[in-house]
């Protein structure tokens, strides 16, 4: 029987497919579609449905309560701001039959991507008023060009991506003859591909077979065909990551061996009994999963999450000190001085008690000379820096445990030359507290094991958030905040997007804010900070700020992560529309460290409000001021933006999944595991991997993303 795998399909070339010459292939190569799977695999972007394609003179009354499509051509388009800003947009489209209005409210820029005379289809829910005129408020739009094979297409007609050169009817065509080719060209009484789930896997979990769910995903002839074929699908992309997965972390088990420690168990609860505060639940099983892989014979590969102030840097401490005790050295990388050196603090707090030596090294440090020798004769002790520590005169002869920080602002290859040329590759322990959605998690960093830290302190009280206008009343209120603050002897500080001011947008500069403010509070001392600032003197402004006084701290983004200042109790975020959703909770998170109750005001920028911010903008403004649990935000966050490059580096915008989608997939992904861990046959495990690796190439680039 012939093999009819996916692995099998790419085999075969788009160039034997009929009405596909060398030019016409070339075009589609071009565009990453070469084979029969990758043909099959390009998926509608949506069906419109046939039944609902009305024109103009049949929309009626009662068709404003449900969704209707229409097909016509652009006759004008006009685009008119009102006086608070709101841009509407404005499409006549006509037909044979009448003319409509179809408008959108907010900055769409629709006028740039639909021109006079094109044809377009457009769907929603039609407003007829009493004059008899029609109006769309809002809809969806496609452009409708090249539909000369309506009348094969079916009740659902597939929307494809543009490809450049190619018209949608001829994707469509060549679509229908490799489906056809899928059913004839292997065993008649077995056609189509094959599957790597069992028959009883497929009625067991209500599934439909591969073959049929590629029919389906082009050419449903319902929506429940559609749905199923689509859950199939992305079911198969899920198990295929799993797959990889499960083989990236067999292969590094294997293929590696960890440090050997002997850890002092006893002197390991006595140091955590000594801490000066009782652990949250979550933080005793973080610590207790990392110390439980520090003793497996393979290198540990973890990474420990939790929310703002919910205290990872502990958990590591405890690690740190565990295999320290053991002889080894710890490498600790952060990505800015600043951070690095708050870490410094918070660590020699943690290990005072101790007798572990703590070296610091980053490339202004004085006794550099000293700390390098140090790791070049293997001293056991903890090695804190940037990435100093991976310089190519630095060699760690001993090195044990790597923490990273803040890892997604390290290149892959800055976290791997930490662990390079070592013959016993150390275990990694990778830290962000920056939420990762647990969908999103599971993706991403499936080759790693992750421990969350989900409860914050005890004590430590929520902060108030505000959401303002950039309005005259709002801005007042702003400046009352500031000043009720300052008088409880309070610091503040004031976070802007942006050094200088713009020629071409209105976002507050970071330096025009420094003047508003010096000259609003002239009895208070008012700094600005930035990152374009030498190192030593960014370092002076946040030691005076530790030590309290500096009453206004404006600042750009370098204050994100790491400023931990006990007696800062306000936080203003100018221009916040202009702000990532975790973002804006990674800088909240920035107050609230003291026992002082905190406030943060999300400041829009001068002059606007919410009817003149993006949808998107308006739903992360309204998520941030209502809401302080990071992970819910994250969840919020993952449907705004996206998921980000699931094999890539990229953490917003739309995966490389083709058709599973993190942000709503979750069970999909969860029983995803459940199917591919009882794949028990050599031959399906191989055939998935194989497509694996076909399908997701990334993971195998010589890119360090394994």
């Amino acid at each position: 029987m012939v093999e009819r795998s996916l692995t099998y399909l790419d085999s075969i070339k788009l160039n034997s497919l009929k009405g596909f010459g060398e030019k016409r292939y070339s075009t589609l190569k071009k565009n990453n579609l070469s084979s029969i799977t990758d043909l099959i695999r390009f998926y509608p972007r949506k069906h419109i449905d046939r039944s609902k394609i009305k024109l103009i003179n049949q929309i009626v009354p009662s068709d404003s309560e449900k969704e209707v499509t229409m097909i016509g051509t652009i006759a004008d388009v006009s685009v008119f701001t009102t006086k608070s800003r709101l841009r509407i947009t404005t499409l006549s489209i006509k037909d044979n039959t009448g003319s409509v209005k179809a408008k959108w409210f907010g900055p769409q820029y629709i006028e740039s991507r639909f021109k006079e005379g094109e044809d377009v289809a457009i769907s929603g829910k039609p407003d007829i008023k009493k004059t008899g005129s029609i109006e769309f408020k809002n809809p969806t739009i496609e452009k409708f060009a090249d539909f000369d094979d309506l009348n094969e297409t079916g009740s659902l007609i597939p929307i494809y991506p543009k490809v450049e050169g190619i018209s949608g009817s001829i994707i469509r065509k060549a679509i229908k003859n490799a489906l056809t080719i899928i059913d004839t060209a292997n065993d008649e009484f077995l056609p189509g591909i094959d599957d790597m789930l069992s028959n009883s896997v497929l009625k067991n979990n209500s599934l439909i077979n591969r073959t049929q769910s590629f029919k389906s995903i082009h050419f449903p002839k319902t929506k429940e065909e559609y749905q199923n074929a689509k859950k199939r699908l992305a079911l198969d992309e899920f198990i295929y990551l799993r797959s990889i997965f499960e083989n990236l972390k067999s292969e590094f088990k294997n293929k590696n061996k960890g440090p050997k420690y002997n850890f002092d168990k006893l002197a390991i609860k006595t140091f955590v009994s000594s801490l000066p505060f009782k652990l949250t639940n979550s933080q005793v099983e973080a610590y207790k999963e990392i110390l439980g892989d520090l003793e497996n014979d393979y290198p540990m590969k973890r990474l420990l999450q939790g929310d703002v102030g919910s205290g990872k840097t502990v958990v590591a401490a405890i690690s740190i000190f565990a295999v320290i005790k053991s002889g080894y050295q710890v490498a600790f990388m952060a990505p800015t001085e600043v951070l690095a050196e708050q870490h410094l603090n918070s660590l020699i707090k943690f290990l005072r008690e101790t007798d572990i030596q703590i070296n610091f090294l980053t490339s202004s440090v004085k006794n550099r000379i000293d700390v390098m020798a140090n790791i070049t004769e293997g001293t056991p002790g903890l090695y804190i820096g940037t990435h100093a520590l991976i310089q190519d005169k630095i060699h760690f002869t001993n090195l044990g445990l790597v923490i990273i920080d803040e890892q997604q602002r390290f290149g892959v290859d800055q976290r791997k030359k930490l662990i390079s040329d070592i013959e016993v590759i150390p275990d990694q322990l990778v830290m962000t507290a920056t939420p990762i959605p647990r969908t999103t998690a599971l993706s991403i960093y499936g080759d790693l094991d992750i421990s969350s830290i989900n409860e914050l302190p005890p004590g430590r009280k929520k902060i108030i958030s505000h959401l303002y206008s950039g309005l005259k009343e709002d801005n007042q209120k702003v400046y009352e905040k500031c000043l009720k603050h300052l008088e409880d002897k309070s610091q503040i500080f004031v976070v802007c997007p942006y050094i200088e001011e713009s020629d071409t947008n209105d976002i507050q500069a970071a330096e025009k804010v420094y003047l508003e403010y010096s000259k609003k509070f002239v009895n208070y001392n008012v700094v600005l900070l930035h990152g374009k600032m030498p190192y030593e003197d960014k370092e002076k402004i946040m030691n005076e700020m530790q030590n309290g006084t500096i009453d206004i701290l404006i600042s750009t983004v370098v204050i994100e992560v790491g400023i931990d200042i006990a007696n800062a109790t306000l936080m203003v975020i100018e221009s916040a529309e202009r702000f990532g959703l975790n973002q804006l909770h990674q800088l909240r998170g920035r107050v609230g460290r003291g026992e002082k109750q905190s406030e943060c005001i999300f400041h829009i920028t001068n002059k606007k409000s919410l009817k003149t911010i993006s949808e998107d903008g308006v739903m992360r403004l309204r998520a941030i001021s209502s809401m302080s649990d990071g992970f819910k935000l994250s969840e919020i966050d993952l449907e705004i933006r996206g998921e980000g490059k699931v094999t890539g580096k990229s953490q917003s915008g739309r995966s490389d999944l083709k058709i599973a989608d993190l942000r709503y997939d979750y069970d999909l992904l969860v029983q995803s595991k459940k199917i591919h861990d009882g794949i028990k046959s050599k031959e399906t495990s191989s055939q998935v991997f194989e497509e694996a690796k076909l399908l997701f190439p990334k993971y195998f680039e010589a890119d360090g993303t394994t």
